[in-house]
């Protein structure tokens, strides 16, 4: 097994820099690994949180259904 060195995030002052520093740590994230790993990575992220989300709540909070009485 291959030693890696562990890259950290660092913490923001407010909700808005925690967003930027994240998208800075993904960039520098992406660029120091190959893309088969980031990307193999980032699908399961994705294909988890589909995989957990309830369709029917979503439409009907954007409006797209109508809530039975």
């Amino acid at each position: 097994m291959e030693n890696k060195k562990r890259i950290f995030m660092k913490p923001g002052k407010t909700n808005q820099e925690d967003r930027n520093n994240f998208i800075i740590f993904w960039a520098e994230y992406m660029k120091s690994v190959p893309d088969n790993e980031w990307g193999t990575q980032q699908n399961m992220l994705i294909n988890s949180q589909l995989g957990n989300a309830n369709h029917e709540v979503y439409l009907k909070l954007k409006g797209l259904r109508q809530i039975p009485k």
